[in-house]
């Protein structure tokens, strides 16, 4: 019934293309049973083009008059490569001259690599044993029964250690930069190496045969890999004739099996970028060589086809993981830089859709140089040529910046990492040193298309990043989306305050899988302890929370965002959970949660920190709670975030840290691995409708002044009276009196001699002064007994800004102001 049912909801092409699949599949099977092999693994040089030497102007034959595939790849495919491996002299002093740190890093991991020790993940370096055996799991031992490369179920079977293992492991990313010791300092020991374990490999996965042809993704990731390594063995007397000729064959076989089974309705996320990409690449490196011309088109037009449906319009990826959106981004990186190499170029809307890629990167992007984990984070890299910490993504930028010839991914992107020197060569490295270095123009921009909005108190090393995520859970059903609507990330000075917490792991552990994608995993609220989304199989849900912007205002100094979703209407009482974000720049965020709804509830709002930070809790009354963090020491980058918090109901705070059952106060930085972090869970009992206020104000920290600093120079909330149902707060922070106030059925509100009638207003004085007002759904406001406005229609959003006896007023989304009376006052002072 469930088949039938999936069937069901299939558009007609692609039961089609799934039957002809199939029909494929059992041919290729009975090949392989039969002969021991599916049978399109035919040599790529056996339909040469007639006269192809006198065409390319090259030698390709060798003195026997047998076409040689070294000097196929010497003379047609090595000038078209991302650098000519004939140059390698070349290379290699502009490289020593450029990174003699890296360099000597390169060589450090290569004498690992010869002793079978490979990084893996978040699990550190591995050991392969002696003989390198492709099938073993090398954390568990346990090796994968060889059997037809479709008769696996990867996530399903429970018996067989987790498939990410193995897959990265023949990923084969150790093998490009094994590859490029040899190149880069001619010692033919390490292409030794390199070709041993590419010969391993081929002798023990042979067509079809084993978990390694499971995954058109994870062959065309090692397609690339090979690719790579060919070209930095070229120059090397270890990559000879009979190498070559090997390699090009299993690599023609792998790129004919993505060709055959494209993962165009199974995966069509970033499986489908990836096997795009590769055969795009080995089509333009390969091309003429039988099927390559064929791999280039077909990889040019899933690009152009993919680029167009799974990059949103605002350049966000469609799968609102960060982490793959880095990854497709590196795909077609590599797909951009080389047809424009080789005058093979992709559509220009391709071109455009990476370049706004690379914007949303760039704003993403913290001062340290890291990127938020929001979503999934599979721990891979589509081009691992330099290890960088998981969440740097520079490098990339930097390629970005000259590619598009963008002065702000520079200024962000900072240096020209080696992934610079290896795409674009030394006319990129020179293009990046003439570029022009400029700071970004937005310090609040929004990817509305997402539901992400970025944030930061401005573009200096010390600056505060914030990310508000009010988007859904992406494309494909959600497989990589975590339920973390309304959730906030915050970073100062490069340092993580408040994390999200990535992925840990996929297979064999579901309550973990499912308490790291879920919302009390994130900086979100709960409500009586329920998730927003309902968790399915491990890469699907049961139920799905739809969240959706209600507005955004950027008046002068401040940036307003409202959003809500529905993920507990499904409660017996339901409930809707709203969260409007004021940020007042530079200085700090407000956050209220507005809960509206039936019946009685426990309201839980959930702060995650960085591993390893420090907390002080100094006000823990109910009124209203303060709590210091502190992060980033062992880094050299301290930071601290202030967090005070009031609500409608007494507050009960709880700090939880490394809790095993049911899980909670956890992190992971990788995949594999997890680590204990400290959550507050700020909660309470109340009937519906409810609200909270939580104000984060953030810096970054020298020597030992935050813990020394005095009371006078500490931000300090003080609840205000109210009527029953509404809340007022009063922020004080050095000269600034900020007053907050929330009433939900836009009650009159009296507080510090002003009359309010609205649902949210926010009031700040400088000096005792009042200098500035934003208000949302406001029917009004008096001061002394004189209106400043009023309104019969609640406004959408209205600010006003007071100059001595003037005040200026601004009706914010709408075009119609005739219904508002401005009046101009005198200084307006504060009690």
């Amino acid at each position: 019934m469930g088949k039938l049912a999936k069937l069901r909801g299939m558009s007609a092409e692609e039961v089609r293309h799934r039957l002809r699949e199939r029909v494929r599949m059992a041919a290729d099977k009975a090949a392989f049973l039969i002969a021991g092999s599916p049978g399109y693994e035919e040599p790529p040089w056996v339909s040469l083009p007639a006269r192809l030497e006198l065409q390319v102007g090259r030698r390709l034959y060798d003195e026997r008059g047998e076409f040689s595939v070294r000097l196929f790849l010497e003379n047609v495919a090595g000038p078209r490569f991302y650098f000519d491996p004939s140059q390698a002299g070349r290379h290699r002093r502009l490289f020593e001259r450029l990174y003699p740190a890296e360099l000597n890093r390169v060589v450090e991991e290569a004498e690992r690599i010869c002793r079978h020790r490979l990084p893996l993940l978040g699990h550190g370096e591995v050991a392969l044993g002696e003989q390198i055996d492709w099938h073993r799991d090398p954390l568990t031992g346990q090796a994968w029964p060889v059997r037809f490369w479709a008769d696996y179920d990867l996530v399903g079977d429970n018996s067989l250690p987790d498939p990410k293992i193995i897959h990265e492991l023949n990923r084969h990313q150790h093998l490009p930069r094994l590859a490029m010791a040899c190149f880069l300092t001619g010692e033919e020991r390490y292409g030794r190496e390199a070709v041993g374990q590419l010969e391993s490999w081929m002798a023990q996965n042979p067509a079809g045969e084993g978990v390694n042809w499971h995954s058109s993704l994870e062959i065309g990731l090692r397609v690339i890999s090979w690719l790579w390594t060919m070209f930095f063995l070229l120059p090397s007397p270890v990559f000879e004739e009979r190498v070559a000729r090997a390699m090009t064959e299993s690599m023609v076989a792998q790129l004919q099996h993505i060709a055959r089974y494209p993962s165009i309705y199974s995966s069509p996320n970033t499986h489908l970028v990836g096997e795009a990409a590769a055969l795009f690449l080995a089509g333009v490196l390969l091309e003429p060589l039988a099927a390559a011309t064929e791999w280039r088109r077909a990889g040019a037009s899933l690009l152009a086809s993919q680029a167009a449906r799974q990059i949103l319009p605002d350049g966000v990826y469609g799968e609102l993981s960060s982490y793959y959106h880095c990854y497709a981004l590196d795909f077609y990186l590599q797909a951009v830089v080389l047809a424009d190499r080789t005058r093979s170029p992709l559509p220009e809307n391709t071109r455009r859709a990476v370049e706004r890629m690379a914007g949303f990167l760039m704003h993403l992007t913290d001062p340290g140089g890291s990127i938020p984990l929001l979503g999934d984070d599979d721990g891979g890299r589509a081009l691992a040529l330099h290890l960088r910490d998981g969440r740097d993504f520079r490098g990339s930028l930097a390629a970005c910046a000259v590619l598009f010839r963008r002065p702000d991914f520079k200024h962000v992107a900072g240096e020209a990492g080696p992934e610079l020197f290896w795409l674009l060569g030394e006319e990129g490295g020179r293009a990046f040193a003439e570029l022009g270095a400029a700071v970004p123009g937005q310090t609040a921009v929004a990817f509305p298309a997402a539901g992400y909005f970025i944030q930061r108190s401005g573009w200096t090393p010390d600056a505060a990043r914030l990310v508000f995520d009010c988007g859904g859970m992406g494309m494909a059903g959600g497989a990589h989306g975590h339920a973390d609507a309304l959730s906030i990330t915050l970073s100062c000075a490069g340092t993580e305050l408040l994390a999200d917490p990535s992925t840990f792991i996929y297979n064999r552990a579901p309550e973990w899988r499912n308490f790291f994608r879920s919302a009390r995993a994130h900086s979100t609220a709960v409500i009586d302890g329920s998730d927003q989304s309902a968790p399915g199989g491990t890469f699907s849900w049961k139920t799905r929370a739809a969240a959706r912007l209600r507005r955004h205002f950027s008046p002068s100094g401040l940036t307003y965002v409202e959003a809500e979703h529905d993920g507990f209407e499904r409660l017996p009482e339901p409930v809707v959970h709203r969260r409007r974000l004021l940020f007042a720049q530079p200085d700090y965020w407000l956050v209220l949660d507005d809960f509206r709804g039936q019946g009685e509830h426990r309201f839980d709002l959930l702060y995650h920190f960085a591993p390893r930070a420090e907390m002080e809790i100094r006000n823990g009354g109910s009124a209203c709670l303060e709590l210091v963090a502190r992060a980033g020491e062992a880094s050299g980058r301290p930071a601290e975030l202030f967090l005070a918090l009031c609500a409608t109901a007494p507050l009960e705070a709880e700090m939880i840290c490394g809790r095993e059952g049911p899980p909670q106060g956890w992190l992971s930085r990788a995949y594999g691995v997890k680590a204990p972090a400290p959550v507050l869970r700020a909660g309470f009992h109340s009937r519906a409708p409810a609200a909270a206020l939580s104000f984060l104000l953030s810096r970054a920290a020298t020597g030992g002044d935050a813990r020394s600093g005095t009371a006078a120079a500490r931000p300090r909330l003080q609840r205000l009276a109210s009527p029953a149902g509404t809340m007022a707060c009063a922020l004080e922070h050095g000269s600034f009196r900020d007053v907050v106030v929330f009433a939900p059925s836009r009650e009159l509100v009296e507080v510090d001699r002003c009359r309010l009638r609205g649902e949210f207003f926010w009031l700040r004085a400088e000096n005792r002064v009042l200098k500035q007002l934003f208000a949302t759904d406001a029917l009004g406001f008096h001061r002394d007994g004189r209106a400043v406005f009023e309104s019969e229609q609640p406004m959408p959003g209205v600010t006003v800004r007071f100059s001595g006896d003037r005040s200026v007023i601004e009706e914010l989304g709408t075009g119609d102001q005739n219904h508002v009376r401005y009046l101009r006052d005198r200084e307006l002072r504060v009690a």
